[in-house]
C-alpha cells in the first residue's frame, strides 16, 4: 500500500500487525479511497468551490451515486449498508457519557454484594450467639448441679449425724436437731 512511498527501501516489520488490521472497516475504506485516488487524474490539489461541488453531484447522481461532497470534503466514501466504526474520540465522549450509569450500575452492583456479604455475616454471627449462649446456659445447669450435689452430701451427713453419741454438745445437738428439721421440711416441701 505505502511501498511508493518508502524512499530507503525498507522491509516493512509489522506484517503481523497488518494482517489482523487489514479486514477492519477503517482499513477497508482507507484502501478504497486510495484506490479511487489511483483512478482520478493527478492534478493539483483544487480548493472546491460550491459551485462545482453540486456540479460533481449532480454527475455523480447520474453516472454511479456515490455521495461527492464526502469526497469533496476529503471525508471517507462510505457505501450504502456499511458502517464505519467510531473514532477514539467519539468513543472516549461516548464512554464518558454513559460513564455515569455504568458507575451507578457498577455501585448498584457492589452494593448487592455488601449487603448479601453483610447479611450472611451478621447470620453467622447470630449463629454464634446462639451457641455462646447455650454453652453459658449449660455451664450454668453444670454449676447449679454441682452446687445441689455439694448441698445434698452436707444435707446427707447431718441426716446420717449420731446424736446418741455423747461427743456431741448440748448447743451441738440443738444444732444438729434444728437443721435435721429444716432438711426434712425441705425435702418434704418439693
Amino acid at each position: 500500500m505505502y511501498k511508493e512511498l518508502d524512499q530507503e527501501n525498507k522491509a516493512f516489520t509489522l506484517i503481523h500487525c497488518w494482517n489482523k488490521l487489514k479486514d477492519e472497516d477503517k482499513w477497508k475504506t482507507k484502501r478504497r479511497e486510495m484506490a479511487d485516488q489511483d483512478k482520478r487524474p493527478k492534478n493539483k490539489k483544487q480548493k472546491v468551490h460550491v459551485q462545482s461541488t453540486t456540479m460533481q453531484q449532480t454527475e455523480a447522481q447520474e453516472n454511479d451515486n456515490t455521495p461527492v461532497q464526502a469526497q469533496a470534503e476529503g471525508g471517507p466514501i462510505q457505501q450504502e449498508g456499511e458502517k464505519r466504526p467510531p473514532g477514539q474520540k467519539k468513543a472516549k465522549e461516548a464512554l464518558k457519557r454513559r460513564g455515569g450509569e455504568a458507575c451507578m450500575e457498577a455501585l448498584d452492583k457492589m452494593w448487592a454484594k455488601k449487603e448479601a456479604f453483610d447479611r450472611e455475616k451478621e447470620k453467622k454471627k447470630e449463629e454464634r450467639y446462639l451457641a455462646a449462649l447455650e454453652l453459658v446456659k449449660n455451664r450454668l445447669s453444670l454449676e447449679e448441679k454441682k452446687v445441689e450435689a455439694d448441698l445434698m452430701e452436707k444435707e446427707d451427713k447431718i441426716m446420717s449425724m449420731d446424736m446418741t453419741l455423747s461427743l456431741l454438745t448440748p448447743m451441738h445437738l440443738q444444732y444438729y436437731e434444728i437443721m435435721q428439721a429444716k432438711i426434712v421440711a425441705r425435702r418434704l416441701s418439693n
